[in-house]
């Protein structure tokens, strides 16, 4: 085989599902497909997240392999809704324009803070930023922008920017009402799964 092939296929490998065996778990930070009876299925593993998805359908013709189950587990428990609610604060004070940050976790201490990214362009209906560094042990789980005063959802820009990222997305948006909407969702290396809102409002999305 081509060393280049061999390169590309050792970020993604792919194994074949055992059918007489359990099949086991990616245990060290990475991504794997996974060929299986029911379906292909991605399998991403980090610090702070284990989660197994769909991706492709079944073959149409008999396969030698087990079937897999959806899975998604968090390594720290519960998301930091004091992280989100410091976050809306902050947005609300730069409304209308938009702004970003980072909910970072750290693995050895279990402990969180929000980073307020630098803005190199900002205004009501966009926001770049440069990305700061992470320290030894730190894991950016939540990436968090706002839409000032539209609805929050995620545009096609977002869909772009996150495909090829493993974090959990977050919009805020209506910071001008009373009640912010909010949408959040894992991103899996380009699957992304809706996730319910963590500051747990009617109108959030």
């Amino acid at each position: 085989m081509d060393s280049r092939d061999v390169a590309l296929q050792s970020v993604l490998p792919t194994v074949m599902v055992p059918r007489y065996s359990e099949l086991e778990e990616l245990a060290t930070p990475g991504n794997r497909l996974l060929m299986a009876a029911n379906g292909v299925w991605l399998e991403v593993c980090r610090a702070w997240l284990y989660v197994r998805l769909p991706v492709a359908k079944p073959a149409s013709i008999p396969v030698p392999y087990g079937d897999v189950s959806e899975e998604m587990r968090f390594g720290f428990g519960k998301l930091p809704k004091a992280m989100v609610a410091q976050f809306i604060e902050l947005a609300r004070a730069r409304c209308p324009n938009e702004c970003a940050a980072w909910v970072v976790w750290n693995s050895r201490t279990n402990e969180w803070r929000l980073t307020m990214l630098e803005e190199t362009s900002v205004g009501p209906g966009h926001v770049n930023v440069n990305l700061p560094a992470l320290g030894e042990d730190e894991h950016m789980v939540m990436d968090l922008h706002s839409h000032g005063l539209t609805e929050a959802f995620f545009s096609r820009t977002d869909n772009k920017d996150d495909r090829g990222a493993t974090k959990i997305a977050g919009v805020i948006g209506n910071l001008d009402k009373p009640e912010a909407t909010a949408s959040f969702r894992l991103c899996a290396n380009g699957v992304f799964v809706p996730l319910q809102s963590p500051i747990g409002q009617e109108g959030s999305k």
